[in-house]
């Protein structure tokens, strides 16, 4: 008889789904991402499914950040852990996801771009 399923939450699915979808984009394995952030691939494989822990630890969701040069902030506010008010303004790498679909690479390139420019003209 198989094991009754956890109560997943629905963020912790959105999360799962928004990782594997930047693991793709790279077209990058699960062991390799595992491997370049000391994380078990099943770990990582039942993490992208959302059918993990209640919660996913500190640590994991910092090397994730990390390797896929994200900010935490960015990837809560992905899966709907932190809400975001209309008067914020959207991170670059979320605004051009959402608006344009661009690939992690293109996005990277446009932040290297904002930050040769933003060093070119400080702010006042």
């Amino acid at each position: 008889m198989p094991k009754p399923r956890k109560y997943i939450s629905r963020e912790i699915t959105k999360l799962g789904k928004y990782l594997r979808g930047l693991r793709k984009e790279q077209g990058m394995s699960i062991r390799s991402v595992a491997k370049n952030c000391n994380l078990a691939p099943s770990h990582l494989a039942k993490i992208e499914t959302g059918d993990t822990f209640k919660t996913i630890g500190i640590e994991t969701l910092v090397k994730l950040s990390k390797f896929y040069g994200i900010p935490v902030s960015s990837m809560l506010k992905e899966a709907g852990f932190i809400e975001s008010h209309e008067s914020d303004l959207p991170e670059l790498a979320l605004y051009l996801r959402a608006k344009y679909q661009l690939s992690y690479q293109a996005i990277r390139d446009m932040e290297m771009a904002k930050a040769i420019v933003d060093k070119k003209y400080p702010k006042i």
